[in-house]
């Protein structure tokens, strides 16, 4: 009961912003690894559509979130602003919060809006594990529906980190699954600020908290695989070797120098093509392999593994 208790009056003091001594009242919870589940397939991702509203230059924002019919886990990425730098994220740089207000509400109109937003993204130190975000009777009893995770992938100033949150809904909240995403007044200011994704009809809120970390590795994904080798940003293609061939080093006269006998199965990334030498794939570090349809296979990432990299480091639109 104590438990419940400090969880409501904590969350009630954050959703009117006052911070302060009370976070210290909490009880360390302690928090189970992410379990061994199999996880979804990257590719299946939604990007939900986030529309940016009341905001106007210098002030800030909020944003729509157009969840629709889908049931499954909700996962939100929140970037520092770009146009200036904002002092409310450099104070999260210098003193190092586990997770900042934050919060979806299922009324878009602001009058009907409740004092208690419906659902609300917490620290791991405030979530309950074991409900898995479903409110208690006492929570639920003065408006909350449902608790999601909330985690900062990391400290730096200037402010070059994010916040990540998820939440699993069973269900609609309202008529047309739209959310009103809203908050830290200081910290949402521009388009493009707040992106949104969906996994349909799975429960990953702790793998999708566990994976929220420096890199820009979120939403539930660590690396872009293609093949035997990692997708990386910047990379043209790679090559398969089909029959054995060589790897080449260019000399500073344009000349070639062997490195070493190539084998049937390496696979390389390719980052620049050159014309000369017949053809040459650009494989790093100065290396290359000449084109020949008979001993290599070229061949360039898909769309959607594309679109994967472009989520990863928080590039898309």
């Amino acid at each position: 009961m104590v438990k419940i208790f400090s969880k409501l009056l904590v969350t009630g003091v954050l959703s009117i912003g006052l911070l302060g001594s009370l976070v210290t009242w909490y009880e360390p919870i302690q928090v189970e690894a992410a379990s061994k589940k199999v996880l979804p397939d990257n590719h299946t991702i939604e990007q939900l559509d986030v529309k940016f509203v009341d905001g106007v230059e210098g002030e800030y924002g909020s944003y729509l979130i157009n969840v629709g019919e889908r049931k499954g886990t909700l996962l939100i990425r929140v970037d520092p602003p770009k146009k200036s730098w904002n002092i409310q994220w450099v104070n999260w740089a210098i003193q190092k919060r586990n997770s900042v207000i934050l919060y979806l509400h299922t009324e878009l109109d602001k009058i009907k809006q409740p004092n208690i937003a419906p659902i609300q993204f917490d620290s791991a130190e405030m979530y309950d594990f074991s409900s898995k975000g479903t409110p208690t009777k006492g929570a639920a009893a003065v408006g909350y529906k449902k608790f999601g995770l909330q985690k900062l992938s990391g400290h730096s100033n200037p402010p070059t980190y994010y916040v990540g949150m998820a939440v699993h809904l069973s269900k609609k909240y309202n008529s047309n699954g739209v959310y009103y995403f809203t908050g830290d007044q200081y910290a949402l200011r521009e388009p493009g600020q707040v992106k949104a994704y969906f996994f349909n009809g799975v429960d990953v809120v702790e793998e999708a908290h566990a994976r929220i970390k420096e890199g820009g590795t979120f939403p539930l994904m660590n690396k872009v695989m293609w093949g035997k080798t990692e997708l990386i940003k910047g990379q043209l293609g790679k090559v398969t070797v089909k029959q054995p061939t060589t790897l080449w080093k260019q000399l500073d006269n344009g000349k070639l120098e062997k490195v070493r006998d190539m084998k049937v199965g390496e696979e390389y990334r390719v980052y620049r093509y050159l014309e000369e030498h017949s053809g040459l794939y650009g494989v790093g570090s100065g290396m290359f392999i000449q084109k020949d349809t008979l001993k290599v296979l070229y061949e360039t990432p898909s769309k959607k593994n594309l679109r994967l990299l472009k989520i990863m480091n928080g590039e898309e639109k």
